[in-house]
């Protein structure tokens, strides 16, 4: 079992951790709450209540999922497109690319207490 610093360590917007997948490199830095407070804030969107019911916040998942990889996202070495099999240089447009599967890993990442 692996065992945790003895400390708590403050996020810091400066960090720039790796998570390695197979020959590729993407580098993130963790997600602090205050961060997901305010992205959870940007995604919410606001549905017309019913029978006089007031407006219904709404958090979108995919919305939310794809603006926490844009925040916790910072590079990435050794990613190819699909088909001309050629390196990728690292830009938000292209983040929005990378396969659910590791979105998802990646936020899992981010989430960590420690670095």
């Amino acid at each position: 079992m692996k065992s945790h610093p003895p400390v708590l360590t403050l996020v810091d917007p400066g960090e720039r951790l790796e998570l390695r997948l197979g020959g590729s490199v993407l580098y993130y830095r963790r997600l602090s709450l205050g961060a997901l407070a305010a992205i959870e804030r940007q995604q919410t969107v606001y549905l017309p209540g019913q029978g006089g019911e007031p407006p219904r916040a709404v958090l979108p998942p995919a919305a939310l999922e794809a603006a926490l990889v844009g925040h916790v996202l910072v590079g990435w070495r050794n990613v190819t497109e699909p088909l001309a099999g050629r390196l990728v240089e690292y830009s938000p447009q292209a983040a929005g690319r990378l396969p659910a599967g590791v979105r998802a890993l990646l936020i899992k990442k981010a989430r960590r207490l420690n670095p």
